[in-house]
């Protein structure tokens, strides 16, 4: 059988070979003609897939190795008995890591005090459970504001939007929905913008479309400060240069991107559709990993974390774009996108012992059990 595989899939061919013949090729250009005669597709999130993809195909298995797959017209492959699966979760701890980074670097920038004050953390899925209790390890005071879990479950336990927009910092973890009763599309706009003080956080790490970019601009602008770390653009990959140029860290939607989480993504998608074809999976991701990276003695969070990412590397290469011209930014913020050094989870780094209580609520060190599925 033939496999079309986006070569951005880390470790693709070892996790996908065993189905039969891989093809990769880069996720935004592939086409109708590349699936027309392929059984299986595997994506990230920068394909749409949909019946203008499709339709025709011999395609009977779609799987996308993220977290989110508002790319996937899910309804579509139900209609035509296509297998679909995403991998929940596989970037829950890298984006709680890109968390933690932004708040130490906004540290380091005396734009924010680590470890010090309210967080709301909007969305407690996966993602954002994950954040939530990461946050509280290290000492801040976290409220969850996740209206369809409170419908579903009470509202016990969670905060509505407005109590979330008052806390100190403000961490977004949702997905992109237009429609429907608890539609985020732009959730933060200007009267949310309005109702977080002045001082206050905002870190994006969801999708671009949950803020008002033009709102943001305007508050950044006009209205009292606030800190902005962004990782996720409206528009990708044609984002708002000048936005970019406001907002205090700036990432290239790579949050969810660390070694682990992307083989973890992987791995959870080869199982799946080795069990949609019936075939064996021998390959481990766990096999793929490097030696862990060491972190250097220091009972200073905040530092112990830079040391671990500093996501200010990041924000400076995405700045690179405005020396580009406008025509050529799209293709360059792609290749800023997954051009950068691969990132390692917190976990997966060997810390010192006599650092490791003070660092092991940071995540440093300590791998989590839920970790290590896939």
């Amino acid at each position: 059988m033939r496999v079309v595989l986006d070569e951005n899939v880390a470790a693709g061919r070892a996790a996908f070979g065993p189905l039969g013949d891989v093809v990769t090729l880069p996720g935004r250009e592939i086409d109708t003609e590349d699936v027309s005669r392929a059984e299986a597709l595997i994506v990230r999130s920068v394909t749409r897939v949909d019946r203008t993809l499709l339709g025709g195909s011999l395609v009977r298995f779609v799987g996308t190795a993220t977290s989110g797959y508002d790319h996937v017209d899910v309804d579509w492959l139900h209609q035509h008995d296509i297998a679909f699966a995403h991998a929940p979760g596989c970037n829950a701890t890298a984006v709680a890591d890109w968390v933690l980074a932004a708040l130490a670097a906004l540290h380091a920038r005396e734009r924010h005090r680590f470890g010090r004050g309210s967080v709301g953390v909007i969305g407690a899925g996966h993602v954002g459970s994950r954040v939530a209790r990461r946050l509280a390890a290290v000492g801040y005071s976290v409220h969850l504001c996740d209206p369809p879990r409170a419908q579903a479950e009470g509202a016990e336990g969670f905060v509505d939007l407005q109590q979330a927009l008052a806390c100190d910092v403000v961490t977004l973890h949702v997905p992109f929905t237009a429609t429907g009763p608890h539609a985020t599309r732009r959730l933060i706009d200007a009267a949310a913008l309005e109702r977080m003080p002045a001082g206050a956080v905002l870190l994006n790490a969801a999708r671009g479309g949950v803020v008002d970019e033009d709102a943001l601009a305007t508050r950044l602008d006009d209205g009292p400060e606030l800190a902005v770390a962004l990782d996720t653009w409206s528009g990708e990959p044609a984002i708002d240069t000048d936005l970019l140029t406001r907002v205090d860290i700036a990432t290239p939607h790579i949050a969810g991107h660390t070694l682990e989480g992307r083989l973890r993504g992987t791995a959870i998608v080869a199982r799946a559709a080795a069990d949609c074809f019936d075939t064996p999976l021998p390959w481990d991701w766990r096999a793929e990993l490097p030696p862990a990276p060491v972190i250097t003695a220091t009972d200073d969070p905040a530092t112990a974390v830079l040391a671990a990412y500093d996501p200010r590397d990041d924000d400076a290469r995405l700045r690179r774009l405005l020396r580009v011209e406008p025509v050529d930014r799209p293709r360059a913020f792609d290749e800023i996108r997954r051009g950068g050094p691969m990132r390692r989870e917190f976990a997966f780094h060997d810390v010192p012992a006599t650092v490791r209580d003070v660092l092991g609520p940071l995540g440093l060190g300590r791998p989590d059990p839920a970790d290590q599925a896939g």
